[in-house]
């Protein structure tokens, strides 16, 4: 899961500041406003189909993605490889985590 913030007029309290946004993969999965604490969340039967389709494209991209890095610079990917290969596996469990124990 990845934090971002961003300002936004609060549909709750009608203030214009920092909300939380609270992504699963490349879904944004729910929002809450700093001055209220109002949440806005994506509802499961949404988000668990969306994520799947997400991350279905993110492995269908990902060797393309990986051959970019390497023309890019392919030293550093390569002494980078071992260790992005182990954290891929929890990367997933914990995103799948997220999106299920909703």
């Amino acid at each position: 899961m990845t934090l971002e913030h961003a300002v936004f007029t609060c549909s709750e309290c009608g203030e214009t500041v920092e909300h939380e946004l609270r992504y699963v993969g490349r879904l944004l999965e729910s929002t809450r406003c700093s001055h209220c604490g109002h949440v806005v969340e994506l509802e499961q039967r949404v988000l668990v189909p969306a994520y799947l389709h997400d991350l279905e494209q993110r492995l269908a991209s990902k060797p393309r993605r990986m051959l970019a890095r390497v023309h890019r610079d392919g030293g550093s990917f390569l002494k980078g490889l071992p260790q992005a290969i182990a954290r891929q596996p929890i990367k997933i469990a914990r995103e799948v985590w997220t999106v299920l124990k909703r």
